[in-house]
């Protein structure tokens, strides 16, 4: 009873958001309908709505509401931000990546926007401005080792090969991708005739396969 009580005097959001949690997306999104329609100028509803479309894969419908949302709430970055993934979902690229630096320029430092923004700058080919966004967020996430490898190979393409080996060295303490930064590395060592480091970090990650000892046939 008290829970009812408790769940009856939430504000639409929140009963979203725990009926989300239920795994009840269709209802959260039924309620976030009723909530916008009830009120039109709702910017966190209509944000929190354009996002579960956005899950739902719902994307021109996320688009239209994120939209409108980022126009009630022009200073909320996250509005921004969904809008910008609604925006790529519906193949609108530039608008896209326009949100993506408006959120970043609202919330200095946003992890999510900084990743996004920074792989949208590499496929355009502008890795000296993929680098400059991930080397800050790397920074505050030192185990995103993912982001490393997007910032190693981002600093190689730019040019910047002793950031990019700096970053490689660090992801040789990761096992699992222990094997694919160092055979970067080793790509890096040979173009600049280092040779006697690339052997040694050929021992380490391709160790020579073990030859097995011939079995001589057995005598009865």
């Amino acid at each position: 009873m008290l829970a009812l009580l408790l769940i009856l005097a939430a504000s639409p959001l929140e009963q979203a958001q725990s009926l989300e949690q239920n795994g009840e997306d269709g209802a959260a999104l039924a309620l976030l309908q009723i909530a916008v329609a009830g009120d039109p100028r709702w910017a966190m509803a209509r944000v929190e709505l354009g996002r579960l479309q956005l899950k739902q894969g719902a994307s021109e419908q996320a688009f239209e509401q994120l939209d409108i949302a980022r126009s009630l709430a022009p200073e909320n970055p996250r509005a921004h931000y969904l809008f910008a993934l609604a925006a790529d979902e519906a193949g609108r690229r530039n608008e896209s990546r326009r949100a993506l630096e408006v959120a970043l320029v609202l919330r200095e430092g946003y992890a999510d926007a900084q990743v996004r923004l920074a792989g949208v700058l590499s496929a355009e080919g502008d890795d000296a401005g993929a680098a400059r966004l991930l080397r800050p967020y790397v920074a505050a996430h030192p185990d995103a080792n993912g982001a490393r490898l997007q910032l190693a190979e981002a600093l190689m393409r730019s040019g910047d090969a002793a950031g990019a080996e700096k970053e490689l060295r660090a992801l040789l303490m990761v096992g699992p991708l222990k094997v694919l930064a160092g055979r970067k590395l080793l790509a890096l060592l040979d173009s600049q005739g280092r040779s006697g480091e690339a052997q040694k970090l050929r021992q380490t990650i391709d160790p020579p396969a073990r030859q097995l000892r011939e079995l001589k046939p057995s005598s009865r």
